[in-house]
């Protein structure tokens, strides 16, 4: 890997074929996105002779091969949806000039609209369009409904192609975008989920029942609350809350009520270790995932490949994504997934089976999955595009 100074490699002033922004490599979700693109592009780029680069922070510059060339943002630490990453995006672009830029999240680099960039094209992800989906599931106000509307139409209109992680998703983009070519390419697990965690790293003593993400109004957690709150005095199970913030700030004080009545029946990681959440996921009896709205949905896909029993909200994306391998309930009926968790924290052999059933999806999906879609599409693009 190049040892560039801030904002630019040793190679200043080289041309690349691709510039994959890969800044957001820590995060949940996108994170896992980027860790599974970078070696995929890395091989199929150079096996078509092209030249790739990537897009990192300083503290959080990823693994490459020795031929990868390395770009330090400048400014570092960019906020996501910032204009402290407006101008990450134009100094990368006059770093490497690239013929193609990747960007693995749905804010649009204005870079691209100078006339100094003119020949860049664009390949962009879109996760999921939570943020244009209103007051019922978003909690943006009504600035950043619009500015992610005015982005996201921006992406469909200049990307040669957006990448999706789910069917759900590309319907999603369409009602926004009509016009735009969305592929759909599945995220798979991390590999490291399928392998034996450390038991002792777990956080919380067992038994338990967890829930994986944040808190956002979309996540849905107020029904998991109220159903776990009726059957408290059935299970011997705490419920855990991981990854989130640990304080609880939120707009839905429901959620504070809830957790302070079933006092130390809840327990509140905050954000976790990547070993000791592994083992907290491995050890739980059940993950609950109650979302009203989702991109595709890893926690559930996680714990699944650590042998641990889902239970799923009834939602189109979750189908997609768990397929055979939950148990689905109501997002909206709060009794109705009380008994569920109350049958599966009681029944041994009951979630054993749909543990079973859960493993098995979730190696059937990981071996269906065609990892170099994206590589391949943006390889086939710079064949046909001619240079300059």
């Amino acid at each position: 890997m190049d040892t560039p100074s801030t904002g630019q490699s040793s190679r200043d002033g080289e041309s690349v074929d691709l510039l994959f922004d890969a800044r957001h490599i820590r995060q949940s979700g996108i994170g896992t996105y980027i860790r599974t693109q970078i070696p995929v592009l890395e091989q199929v780029l150079s096996e078509r002779g092209f030249r790739l680069a990537v897009l990192a922070d300083r503290n959080a510059a990823p693994d490459t091969r020795e031929e990868t060339r390395v770009i330090f943002a400048d400014p570092a630490d960019a906020r996501m949806y910032s204009m402290r990453e407006q101008r990450v995006w134009r100094q990368a672009l006059s770093a490497t000039h690239p013929r193609v830029l990747w960007v693995p999240h749905y804010p649009f680099p204005f870079a691209l609209m100078s006339p100094r960039n003119r020949d860049v094209r664009f390949f962009s992800t879109v996760h999921d369009t939570l943020h244009v989906e209103g007051k019922t599931l978003s909690d943006q106000n009504r600035a950043k409904n619009a500015y992610a509307w005015t982005m996201l139409k921006l992406s469909a209109r200049w990307a040669e192609t957006i990448f999706a992680p789910s069917q759900a998703t590309a319907r999603s983009i369409a009602a926004v975008a009509p016009s735009a070519e969305v592929v759909v390419t599945p995220i798979p697990v991390d590999d490291v989920w399928f392998s034996e965690s450390d038991s002792a790293s777990s956080p919380i003593q067992r038994p338990y029942v967890l829930y994986v993400g944040n808190i956002k109004r979309h996540k849905n957690l107020p029904v998991l609350l109220d159903a776990f709150a009726t059957i408290s005095d059935s299970v011997p199970h705490t419920l855990v809350i991981a990854g989130g913030d640990e304080t609880l700030r939120t707009l839905d004080d429901r959620i504070n009520q809830l957790v302070e009545s079933l006092g130390e029946r809840v327990q509140l990681t905050g954000r976790l270790p990547f070993d000791s959440l592994r083992a907290l996921v491995t050890q739980a009896d059940l993950l609950v995932m109650p979302s009203l709205f989702e991109g595709a949905g890893l926690p559930p896909l996680e714990a699944m490949a650590s042998h641990t029993a889902v239970l799923a909200s009834d939602i189109a994306v979750l189908r997609e994504t768990c397929g055979d391998g939950a148990e689905y309930f109501d997002p909206f009926d709060s009794s109705g997934l009380a008994e569920l968790v109350k049958k599966y924290c009681n029944d041994e052999d009951a979630r054993a089976s749909l543990s079973n059933r859960g493993h098995v999806h979730v190696t059937r999906r990981q071996a269906e999955i065609v990892s170099t879609v994206t590589a391949e599409k943006i390889c086939s693009f710079l064949s046909e595009v001619p240079i300059g």
